[in-house]
């Protein structure tokens, strides 16, 4: 186990402040905040998209709690990726920059606010607005954006083609009522040494005070329960290509699912509460916070690979 700062309220807040200093400095290509409106609320997304044209392929990305659309926008690394492949980046706001991801007080902390419905909306809108394809809708997210995406796998995939939640587990009460209309692909990355989000489930947080998760192969087991996968899966240890990072991936795929749709776990051994960058900048103060961060593989490269054939 990595040493740990103290579990208070300074620590976390430090935690959060050195997540946004993470791979990827480039901003969003012809990018700028819109607002909405939603059940009397104000809120706020930002797209990155291409100058003319659509609709196009659309990715949601859902930023970290306590953080922001443009700290998603550094920290996520999907830039390069957008802009290579013609796609459109939406990076929405959560109310007061946590996401309602469906742990026990959520709602009250977040003033009841109803993220699924923004999100719903928002993707409304952006169809009617012909900027996102319909059938080619996909979201992610790392920590609290990826117990969002989880969520909305849970409470509304009719809207997405795939999930990719990242170091992220199911919220027990979430997990205790996902009882989605249909099944959605999805992929998994997450670290078995992260500090924040246990591998194997309990409480989120420093001090594991911020709510609990259910563990990681429980999430697994669920997610091929809903996408009737049988226990047959494959797996691949990919190539240890930077060994200085002190982690390793197991990739396991199940895809003999009744539904056609495929569940994905990116294992990511001795890996922290870290986005996976292939060229990731190396900070031990970070290090020491959050637990490694893998270089054997790029994150969203490898979400992309995954979501690029789905639709609906």
């Amino acid at each position: 186990m990595i040493p740990l700062p103290a579990t208070t309220r300074f620590g976390f807040a430090l935690a959060l402040s050195v997540l946004v200093c993470v791979s990827s400095t480039s901003f969003a290509r012809d990018g700028h905040t819109r607002n909405m409106t939603v059940n009397g609320v104000d809120r706020h997304y930002i797209v990155s998209a291409p100058a003319s044209g659509g609709p196009h392929p659309t990715i949601f990305v859902l930023h970290g709690g306590g953080l922001s659309a443009n700290n998603a926008i550094r920290s996520t690394g999907m830039e390069p990726l957008v802009a290579r492949e013609n796609l459109v980046a939406i990076y929405p706001n959560a109310f007061r920059r946590e996401w309602n991801d469906g742990r026990e007080g959520r709602e009250r902390s977040r003033g009841n606010t109803d993220d699924v419905a923004f999100i719903r909306a928002l993707v409304k809108k952006l169809i009617d607005e012909e900027i996102a394809d319909p059938k080619r809708i996909y979201i992610t997210g790392p920590s609290n954006g990826g117990m969002m995406t989880l969520r909305l796998l849970c409470e509304a995939p009719d809207l997405f083609a795939a999930a990719a939640p990242i170091i992220a587990s199911l919220p027990v009460d979430a997990a205790s009522r996902c009882r989605p209309a249909r099944p959605l692909p999805v992929l998994v990355i997450n670290g078995t040494a992260d500090p924040l989000v246990p591998y194997t489930g309990g409480g989120v947080g420093f001090a594991g005070r911020r709510g609990n998760v259910i563990s990681t192969d429980e999430t697994m087991t669920l997610l091929r329960r809903i996408n009737g996968c049988s226990n047959a899966s494959t797996t691949e240890r990919l190539p240890d290509l930077d060994p200085n990072d002190n982690s390793t991936v197991m990739v396991t795929s199940w895809t003999n699912c009744s539904s056609s749709a495929p569940v994905v776990l990116y294992r990511v051994d001795g890996g922290g509460h870290r986005i996976p960058h292939r060229n990731g900048v190396r900070m031990p103060m970070m290090d020491r916070l959050l637990g490694k961060e893998n270089r054997d593989f790029d994150a969203p490269e490898a979400i992309w690979a995954f979501f690029r054939d789905k639709h609906l």
